[in-house]
């Protein structure tokens, strides 16, 4: 008699038994946990605080106050914005084409009597080994018409976020001029954030509730062409700007390489793409066993978080327990599933940042990241993946997904990527777009995250940031004044 043998099941070793069921006991044990804490009455919790608050004054007062910065409690990137009394903020929204509602951050300006918050620290010489590709050259910027040419305003940089996460993450770092937001209004640019839908900022809709399904019902397909080419077109509304720069960070790339690869209206009106951490086909999660998981069978993530938001536990859970508690756990997942070390970020920053690092977003968009995975292709949500949870030799596609056409990019393309990435496939990435590429740095010692929150940022990467957009936006109003006092002038000075 011939023994069954189930697809995955049967490739596992004895170690991936034992992991395989000590996560299931955690996810059983932690639902448990959180459904207690969730049905708790509020005087019961407020009682039991009073008694720890009683028992452990000192626990208490810490809990209640930040531990490194006030950024690490603020709530919201307007407050996070207000904290260093520098900047002018505002709110915008975008109604997409199918009737979401984006929250839109921006700073348009620096306030008149503005103070520099610069701490006199030893100097900061970067170790790391880094490699440059400079073709800029290459790249002459066109003559812009005479109808154009009126503009007279800030030229015009919009960044976007990565996955899971939302514009806070732009605005987390501990010291001022660490923040590129920052940085870049003090240089005079119109400074726009986007949020996509599903986050924190954006779960809005004119017909949709988010608390049913089908508002969550979007993947990157609709990141790249509803929100990334409907939030471009208002902030060109509202400014008047010819064209602008666009910044993205990890999925903040993606939809912007997606984006531009169907639209080639919207290439006309980016005039640089600077992707940092980009992501179009990431090799896989460093576990073996959840690895074989998501590119046997990503279908399984409907099954475990059903067809809404995932990961609602880690939002839970970091409201329940301490921040470097919640550093500590974070660290942990990272290095179980992406080999990260985090040994770039200061731990006092990790305790700010992870407090804004997570939003919601649709499980949908998760399922889309974990098909690329699967099949190695920068493609389109797959809305009919084959039945079988693996692959045979002989079997025959019957039908084949589109890839997204990278190659058909017009819009020139800026490269920061770190060597230590496991996310970051630069090889496959490069051979999908067009050549040459404008510019490309690569950090050996850096990881994904680095490129938000990294010690000495501000040194290695944010100066040819500013190069790359001093030249590919050379219209200026003849108004501004571009600041290049303090800091900054230091990091123009410095190259990293």
């Amino acid at each position: 008699m011939s023994v069954i043998k189930i697809p995955i099941l049967d490739r596992l070793t004895f170690r991936d038994y034992q992991s395989l069921v000590i996560t299931i006991l955690f996810f059983l044990c932690e639902s448990i946990i959180r459904v207690i804490v969730m049905i708790m009455p509020k005087f019961l919790i407020q009682f039991i605080n009073s008694i720890i608050g009683s028992l452990f004054p000192w626990l208490s007062k810490v809990e209640n106050e930040p531990h490194v910065s006030p950024l690490e409690k603020a709530e919201g990137f307007e407050r996070m914005v207000k904290h260093w009394g520098n900047y002018n903020c505002e709110q915008h929204i975008v109604r997409t084409l199918d009737d979401y509602l984006l929250c839109v951050h921006r700073i348009p300006s620096v306030k008149p009597q503005h103070q520099d918050n610069i701490k006199n620290e030893k100097e900061f010489r970067p170790r790391k080994k880094i490699e440059v590709v400079d073709n800029l050259d290459k790249f002459i910027q066109e003559k812009l018409p005479k109808s154009k040419m009126e503009y007279k305003g800030k030229p015009v940089v919009l960044l976007y976020h990565g996955f899971l996460m939302s514009s806070e993450v732009w605005v987390a770092n501990t010291e001022e001029y660490s923040n590129l937001p920052f940085i870049l209004a003090k240089q005079g640019y119109d400074v726009w954030l986007g949020n996509a839908r599903g986050n924190k900022y954006s779960q809005y809709h004119v017909h949709l509730n988010p608390t049913h399904q089908p508002f969550w019902n979007f993947s990157l397909n609709e990141f790249a062409m509803r929100d990334l080419p409907d939030t471009v077109d208002y902030i060109l509304s509202e400014t008047g700007a010819p064209n602008l720069t666009y910044i993205g960070f990890s999925q903040g790339t993606a939809q912007a390489f997606a984006g531009l690869s169907v639209n080639s209206d919207l290439n006309k009106k980016i005039n640089l793409f600077i992707a940092m951490a980009p992501a179009t086909t990431p090799k896989g999660l460093q576990h073996p066993l959840i690895d074989a998981f998501v590119k046997a069978t990503p279908s399984v993530i409907y099954l475990m978080f059903g067809r809404k938001t995932p990961l609602k536990l880690a939002l839970f859970w970091q409201r329940l327990i301490s921040p470097p508690l919640f550093v500590k756990v974070i660290d942990a997942s990272v290095r179980f599933l992406f080999g990260w070390t985090g040994n770039n970020m200061s731990a006092d920053q990790k305790t700010v940042s992870y407090q804004h690092l997570y939003s919601l977003t649709s499980v949908k968009s998760l399922v889309h990241w974990f098909q690329i995975i699967r099949t190695r292709q920068f493609q389109m949500y797959d809305e009919m993946p084959s039945r079988l949870p693996y692959h045979t030799v002989n079997s025959v596609e019957d039908h084949i997904p589109p890839r997204f056409p990278t190659l058909q990019i017009t819009t020139p393309i800026a490269i920061f990527y770190g060597r230590s990435d496991s996310l970051v496939d630069f090889k496959v990435l490069s051979a999908d777009l067009p050549s040459p590429l404008a510019y490309v740095k690569s950090i050996e010692e850096w990881e994904h995250l680095d490129f938000l929150w990294a010690e000495g940022i501000e040194r290695i990467v944010y100066p040819d940031i500013l190069k790359l957009l001093k030249h590919f936006n050379p219209h200026r109003g003849s108004q501004q004044e571009f600041e290049t006092d303090g800091i900054e002038q230091e990091i123009l000075l410095t190259q990293g």
